[in-house]
Order: C-alpha cells, then structure tokens, then sequence
C-alpha cells in the first residue's frame, strides 16, 4: 500500500481521466459486457455482416487506445492549464 500512497495529486488525477474517458466510450460503443463480447466475435468474423467487423475494429481500437492517450495528454498539460493546483 506504500506504493499507492506515494502518487502525486498529478499521476492520480491523470488516471482518474483516463478511466473516464475509457468509461464513457465504454457505454458510448458498448453499452455492457455482452456488447463488448459482440463487437471482439464481429472484428474476427471472416463473414463480414454488413460491415459491422470494421465498425468493431474501429470501436475496440479507440476504445483501446483514447483512454492512454488521454491520461498522457492530462499528465501533460494539467501543470499548464491548473499551475496553482497540479505545481
């Protein structure tokens, strides 16, 4: 638990807005845990449905990748925008 404690108000409010942010694309692509099991068995079906395994690959590679991105850009540019809070 040393670990948890050691954080910066900067790294915990950084993840806080990667988990956001992978929280509202969850329910924004997903909705629950079957959509998500939906959209992996559409993204590597060779069948090809109307175009839903693109639109699959699209919503797991976003849903994958804006989450870490997010939380660098916070980790990045909270210093800038908040300096009396996150200096």
């Amino acid at each position: 638990m040393t670990w948890a404690s050691s954080g910066t108000k900067l790294t915990y409010a950084a993840i806080c807005v990667g988990l956001l942010i992978a929280l509202i694309l969850f329910k924004l692509f997903f909705k629950n845990m079957a959509g998500i099991f939906h959209s992996i068995g559409f993204s590597i079906s060779s069948s090809g449905e109307l175009g839903q395994d693109k639109t699959s690959r699209i919503k797991l590679l976003f849903a994958l990748l804006l989450p870490p991105l997010c939380a660098y850009g916070a980790y990045m540019f909270f210093p800038k925008w908040f300096p009396t809070i996150f200096q």
